[in-house]
């Protein structure tokens, strides 16, 4: 494979993390006997399902694809062996060889975007930060929003238009590796107006189910669609009995790694020994993200 070939590829790979999509990077790591491609050949498959590079073409590459797609689903890396025999049934070819192939499943770091910077933001953002996630806090009170008061966060963004007193354009990146969480003082509305259409796997809204019912109904009135509002997921967090802003802290964080995850949200101790602890994905949340 030529060397500029493997490099399209990882600079694919590279360029699909940097805009939080994720891909499967698959490369040949054994090859014995006749095989289209030898040792170190490298393709991308990306969340779109769009390739880059090449493997061997024909029904290797099919079916390779095919176990990538998988393991992107799966968010798991495996190691594929493939026969090229005139009898076998699993067979991709007739040439007499054998190929392993390792798919590296390739996840962007996951993003946490708190839009009120209230005391359960507090929490969160450091509990986030410490679990690997890249925290922005975005509030309009700029000695809110401070890193005095958010030492873990990355970005600390002010949104205000004084001339009107409304919520200025949030100026945030929301990528399929995005979760968002508002829990602001008076901006919840406009904030979701401005988020509902991202691409982000969690939208969760800080409320009471009677404060929903008033923004979802507001929202429907003015013009989003149901299938939109239907995304927020509110109240944020999953039922854990809390009360204190760091309890219900944790139970955000736990549904966001829940979402982000394809996690079952079982307790460990009722899986299976020697099962997988992720479920396969039944639906997408916001955006979609794979």
């Amino acid at each position: 494979m030529a060397n500029e070939t493997v490099l399209e590829v990882l600079q694919a790979a590279v360029a699909a993390l940097e805009a939080g999509q994720r891909a499967a990077l698959l490369t040949v790591v054994r090859s014995i006997g006749s095989t289209p491609r030898h040792s170190g050949a490298k393709m991308l498959l990306r969340a779109d399902r769009s390739l880059v590079g090449t493997i061997g073409g024909g029904t290797l590459e099919e079916r390779a694809v095919a176990d990538a797609q998988q393991a992107l689903t799966a968010g798991r890396s495996v190691l594929a062996s493939y026969e090229f025999s005139a009898t076998g049934e699993d067979s991709v070819g007739l040439c007499g060889g054998s190929v392993e192939v390792a798919i590296d499943v390739l996840l962007p770091a996951s993003r946490l975007v708190i839009i009120g910077a209230g005391h359960i933001a507090q929490a969160l953002a450091s509990m986030a930060a410490t679990s690997g996630m890249q925290v922005e806090v975005v509030d309009d009170r700029p000695e809110w929003a401070s890193a005095e008061r958010f030492p873990s966060a990355r970005r600390h963004i002010v949104a205000y238009n004084r001339a009107s007193e409304t919520l200025a354009p949030l100026p945030i990146e929301i990528t399929p590796s995005t979760a968002l969480v508002l829990a602001t003082w008076g901006w919840d509305e406009p904030a979701l107006r401005q988020v509902l259409d991202s691409p982000a796997f969690y939208i969760g809204l800080v409320a009471s189910r009677r404060k929903l019912k008033l923004i979802s109904d507001r929202l429907s009135a003015g013009g989003v669609a149901h299938e939109q509002i239907a995304l927020i997921r509110a109240p944020a967090g999953l039922d854990l009995g809390v009360e204190t802003p760091g309890e219900i802290a944790v139970s955000i964080l736990a549904e966001i790694l829940l979402v982000r995850n394809h996690a079952s949200g079982q307790p460990m101790k009722s899986l299976r020994r020697g099962a997988a602890p992720h479920a396969p994905p039944t639906t997408t949340s916001a955006g979609g993200a794979a």
